[in-house]
């Protein structure tokens, strides 16, 4: 009887084993998703407890920081024609401005400078340094968890949590901001975006309050205009570049075919009710095309407003960053569309 029950038992142990392979998670490549998307809320109460800080941080005195509010015309004075212009939403416009071991994506409303996001060894974002330690903005900046803002005559009052305060901070100076982004794991700083109040409403990187009803909220996918998808394609392609120079990791080269790939994926999968991305699936369609390969990955985000966000928070998501810095990958290729966005990795043969 005792050997029956110890065959039963390691029958049922069988079976938990090879139920837990077929549906193992770590064959799937999990969606990342936005964390402060649509979680902005209608506050009770309209009247809005005004959260100041003690101290304020100076302005700036050279850097990026010093371009916001500034004429387009004075950085192409300096920098010359940007590599490439695309809309954004909007009104806004996004440049993506290259130089050695710098990269900024200046974003403008009517010529006028309201964002511009910056990595690279060499980026000017003073008073903070690239790869400078994290612990050194706390040390010297005063931090609000709660800011309020406002932008085209609303209010809105962020909210900073624990996970934002560590991966990218937001620092107050006078009337703009710095969004310090973070690599948690290294406690460095990787890049810097600094911005205005109307930037910062209309990326909503944080849990939003408003203080009434507000339709423009809630950003609708379709509301995006259709040619941001290649153009954030390319911002993808080389922010992640950025990343793994900055990891002394070796830039991936693209691969158009694996675009077409990422591309049909995605359409394939925003066409059933349950949107799934398998290694299985993806290493079937690589044979299939004749792509070769030794090993592959995919990282897939969704519901993020723009690039700078997706890529800090793969860099932050401990599955999504070992695949986004692994060294033995030499290709990619991905699609934007319908809010998704995805990058298939490539250690080609």
């Amino acid at each position: 009887m005792k050997k029956l029950i110890i065959k039963v038992i390691g029958v049922l142990l069988l079976i938990s084993f090879l139920i837990y392979l077929f549906y193992s998670p770590r064959l799937k490549f999990d969606v990342l998703e936005n964390p402060n998307k649509n979680s902005t809320k209608t506050t009770q109460n309209k009247d809005f407890q005004e959260s100041e800080q003690n101290v304020e941080n100076p302005m700036p005195k050279e850097g990026i920081g010093t371009w916001i509010g500034q004429d387009l015309k004075k950085l192409t004075d300096t920098y010359g024609q940007a590599e490439r212009v695309y809309s954004y939403k909007g009104d806004f416009k996004n440049y993506v401005f290259k130089e050695k071991n710098q990269y900024y994506l200046v974003t403008t409303k009517g010529n006028s400078i309201k964002s511009v996001y910056a990595t690279g060894k060499e980026a000017k974002v003073n008073p903070v340094k690239i790869s400078d330690d994290a612990s050194n903005v706390f040390e010297k900046f005063s931090i609000n968890p709660e800011p309020t803002i406002k932008s085209n005559g609303k209010k809105y009052e962020l909210e900073i949590s624990d996970s934002d305060m560590k991966t990218q901070t937001l620092i107050k100076f006078k009337d703009i901001y710095a969004q310090v982004y973070i690599d948690q794991q290294a406690n460095k700083i990787v890049a810097v975006r600094y911005l205005d109040s109307d930037a910062l409403a209309a990326f909503k990187p944080y849990q939003m309050l408003s203080d009434k009803e507000d339709g423009e909220v809630t950003r609708k996918q379709k509301d995006l205009p259709y040619e941001q998808n290649a153009n954030q394609l390319m911002t993808l392609y080389e922010i992640t570049n950025e990343m793994r120079r900055l990891k002394d990791a070796e830039p991936l080269s693209i691969n158009n075919d694996l675009a077409h790939i990422a591309s049909f994926n995605l359409y394939e999968a925003i066409g059933t009710d349950s949107v799934e991305f398998t290694e299985d699936a993806l290493k079937q369609q690589l044979n299939e095309q004749e792509i070769p390969f030794v090993s592959t990955s995919q990282n897939v985000g969704y519901d993020f407003n723009e690039v700078p966000t997706l890529i800090h928070s793969w860099l932050n998501s401990d599955i999504h960053r070992s695949r986004l810095l692994n060294s033995k990958y030499n290709e990619m290729g991905g699609e934007v569309t319908n809010g998704y966005y995805t990058l298939i990795f490539v250690e080609d043969k």
